[in-house]
């Protein structure tokens, strides 16, 4: 199943609160928490949510002998798999969109850079991204002349963003397939991926609850829906 493209009719919705958002900002920390409430405000008594986040630039600031440098883009350092992350969530709100983890690079201990970060939406529709446990490390960087290739400490991060927001109206995702018809072929791909996948980065096909793991819930969910998908 592929991510559901944002819906232009709640772009449009004339009167009332909209049924979809989607707005750039950034975020600073030197190590504290973070929180940025949109300005936008979500309709909060739909049924089903889809969120798509996108970093589009990471900056940091960092320190080396006494003096600061920077800032320097670091975007190829933030993992490839959470640049986009997509989540839904059943409505109505109040609701997340579930935490998220980002440590880079994943070999190193303690690592250059660590966050948590979760979306949520309240009971009035009002939007914010979280930010905890923030970690700012050591890295490797080539400083140029006539310093090279030395260990600095970053001593602040920026990301730039992008957030969407929007509902989706029966969205199906027991379609495993996506061919219109919750059938057979959407329970042979519950059989083809059972069991867990803690390591992930994209959709599992027959995960259809999102948990990453492919289960008895999945099948039952599936057989639940059989049939035509109904808009």
């Amino acid at each position: 199943m592929s991510i559901t493209l944002l819906p232009t009719i709640g772009l449009l919705l004339l009167g009332g609160v909209p049924h979809a958002i989607s707005e750039d900002f950034s975020i600073t920390t030197s190590g504290e928490s973070i929180l940025w409430e949109c300005p936008s405000m979500i309709a909060a008594d739909l049924e089903h949510y889809e969120m798509l986040y996108t970093v589009n630039s990471a900056l940091v600031l960092v320190s080396y002998a006494g003096f600061e440098f920077g800032p320097f883009d670091v975007t190829d350092m933030i993992p490839p798999e959470v640049i986009v992350t997509w989540e839904p969530s059943a409505g109505p709100a109040p609701l997340d969109f579930m935490w998220h983890e980002v440590v880079t690079p994943e070999d190193q201990n303690p690592p250059s850079l660590a966050y948590d970060w979760i979306v949520e939406i309240d009971a009035a529709g009002n939007i914010s991204w979280r930010g905890e446990n923030v970690f700012l490390g050591e890295a490797e960087y080539d400083l140029g002349w006539p310093f090279g290739v030395v260990t600095v400490q970053i001593e602040e991060g920026t990301i730039n963003a992008n957030l969407e927001i929007y509902e989706v109206v029966n969205p199906c995702y027991e379609d495993v397939d996506a061919n219109g018809t919750v059938d057979v072929s959407d329970l042979l791909a519950v059989i083809d991926n059972w069991g867990t996948c803690p390591d992930c980065t994209e959709e599992i096909p027959g995960d259809v609850n999102f948990d990453n793991v492919v289960d008895v819930t999945d099948l039952l969910l599936i057989v639940g829906s059989w049939g035509p998908c109904t808009g």
